[in-house]
């Protein structure tokens, strides 16, 4: 897709749905910042929290305008990473300067490795299907926001499990 491309065939239930992974994803963010304490994991859900929902804006702006801001699509290919980034550097420091013995015993069990191995397998087919599909088709969309919400799901559970085990 490029700037001048305007999806023909997006719904607002596509749309809709766009928005469940973000919820997702910002629900796990909450407890990983209440597990951790940590500012930069607070700091950096909110950041992939606004770029998800910046896209499911431009996906409602796709449906009813009939336009491509495109900002507002691009804006996941810094905003989700640099998020991403600063919830890892919170994490990582974490650990460096606490006691997370008992973070890594609960997220050491089986339950929450499996669903972390869940995710992590969600998110290489995301990113395979994000070189492999045209994200302007409805049908590949569907494709990757199903696959998406199955992987943020996996994560939530993981991070649910690890908060509940703590």
């Amino acid at each position: 897709m490029n700037k001048d491309t305007v999806p023909e065939n997006y719904t607002i239930s596509l749309a809709a749905f766009d928005l469940v992974p973000v919820l997702l994803f910002g629900l796990a963010c909450i407890l990983l910042w209440r597990m951790t304490g940590s500012l930069l994991v607070l700091i950096g859900g909110v950041v992939c929290f606004i770029s998800g929902m910046l896209k499911v804006i431009w996906k409602l702006i796709v449906v009813i305008g009939k336009k491509n801001v495109w900002p507002l699509f691009v804006q996941m290919r810094i905003g989700m990473p640099a998020g991403l980034t600063v919830i890892l550097i919170g994490f990582i420091l974490r650990c460096l300067a606490g006691d997370m013995s008992s973070f890594w015993d609960a997220a050491l069990r089986p339950a929450p490795v499996f669903f972390a191995l869940l995710h992590v397998l969600g998110m290489a087919a995301m990113i395979a299907f994000s070189s492999r599909l045209d994200a302007a088709e409805a049908r590949a969309n569907w494709i990757e926001q199903s696959c998406n919400t199955l992987a943020q799901g996996a994560f939530l559970v993981t991070v649910l499990l690890v908060f509940l085990n703590m």
